[in-house]
């Protein structure tokens, strides 16, 4: 059997074999969705690691459109996973995009919401 320690979820994702030569996931988009009342954000933590930290002087760039938190929740929760996203931004192996936050140049803002 196989000495090195066994990791299912890199397996699942095929992140278990990463090299130089072979890029992970190969210019694919992932869309992770979760659609239980648990939460699959485990999942998005475990492959941004992955694919910052797997090879190291990597030129691969993780491209990541937030819908949901900001730069900092991501930051603080890989930090302890042991992978510094504000580091991997400034050498632009991450680029962090927040839709929530987006504005058209020209586009009038409209109050959503509007309370009494």
């Amino acid at each position: 059997m196989d000495s090195r320690a066994r990791n299912l979820l890199d397996e699942a994702l095929g992140l278990d074999q990463l090299t130089q030569l072979k890029p992970p996931l190969g210019g694919k988009a992932v869309l992770i969705e979760d659609c239980v009342e648990t939460s699959g954000s485990f999942v998005l933590h475990q492959l941004i690691k992955r694919l910052l930290t797997a090879v190291p002087n990597s030129s691969n760039v993780v491209l990541f459109l937030a819908f949901a938190n900001p730069f900092s929740h991501y930051d603080r929760i890989l930090r302890k996973l042991g992978c510094n996203l504000g580091a991997q931004r400034e050498k632009g192996r991450f680029i962090f995009v927040d839709m929530l936050n987006v504005e058209c140049p020209g586009e009038k803002r409209y109050m959503v919401f509007e309370f009494p």
